[in-house]
Order: structure tokens, then sequence, then C-alpha cells
């Protein structure tokens, strides 16, 4: 696995989309932080190109939903890594099986609490980050997944499972 290290091209290139940020009325701490995960999370690097690029104000408001996702589980990390057991090749397919099952389980309690517009309002995200996270094949954050629970009054193991980022 290679590591990500920006550039001096792209840390040029974050010091014009963090200018960008600040015009657009983003604050201060939150471009900060977002580009000090950037320089070494391409993820975060990529997120912050697409912001950029990107001119219709509603996606824009999505992509820092997103950004703001990955701060608040930045936040939450344990000071050093925990060592989590691999998952043998033989295993994908039972884990997809299970993470499938467990998006259909975690559509249900939406459907059953108003759907998608109204669990995203009461959650704060955007109804169409919802929509994503729940007709994708990847696992959400669990910090997406603890919003998700607050909004629909459950405990946390209700929709928290094994295989969260």
């Amino acid at each position: 696995m290679t590591t990500f290290k920006t550039t001096p091209e792209q840390q040029l290139q974050l010091a014009t989309i963090m200018v960008e940020m600040n015009d657009a009325g983003l604050p201060a701490v939150f471009i900060t932080r977002c580009a000090d995960l950037a320089r070494d999370d391409q993820g975060v690097f990529d997120l912050m190109e697409l912001w950029f690029e990107e001119e219709v104000e509603e996606d824009r408001g999505e992509i820092v939903a997103d950004l703001q996702e990955i701060l608040d589980e930045d936040d939450e990390l344990p000071p050093r890594p925990l060592k989590k057991p691999a998952i043998r090749y033989g295993q994908l397919d039972d884990v997809a099986s299970r993470v499938s099952e467990h998006k259909e389980k975690l559509r249900r309690l939406v459907d059953a609490h108003g759907g998608v517009t109204v669990v995203a309002e009461k959650a704060g995200m955007h109804q169409s980050a919802l929509s994503r996270l729940l007709n994708s094949a990847s696992m959400p954050r669990r910090t997406t997944l603890y919003r998700i629970a607050n909004a629909l009054d459950v405990p946390e193991t209700e929709v928290v499972t094994d295989f969260v980022r």
C-alpha cells in the first residue's frame, strides 16, 4: 500500500482551494483542518479539489458535508492505530453479504421513520448523501451511522456493524 503525500504543486493547489473556501465563507478552522488532512490523505485532497471545481452550490454543500464527516471521524480516532483483524480473501463474499443485509435493514429503518428525506434532515445531512449511503456497496463511516441512529432515535447497536469504516 502506497502512502499519499502532497507534492509541492498539490500544496499550491491546496492553498488556492483554501483561499476560495475562505472567500465562500467557510470557517477558517474547517478549512485549515481539511487542508491538514489533505496533505496526507488523497481522499480529502480529492474532495477539496472536487469542491473547488464544482459550480453548483448545492453540490458544494454536499462535499462540505462529506468533508465535515471525515473531520468528525478524525476527531474520534484513537491516538494510535488499532490493530483490526484482517479479512481473508475467502471471506469477502460472506462480508459482502452481511454488509448488504445490514444496508437492507438500515433502509427499512429509514423508511419506517419517514424516508430518506425526513431522516437526512433529522441527521443533518443532505438527502443525496443518505441515499448514496443506502444504495452503495460500501460501508459508511461510524460517525455517519451514529448521526442516523440519533435521527431515528434508536440505539447505536441498531445501525452499527463490524464493518464500518
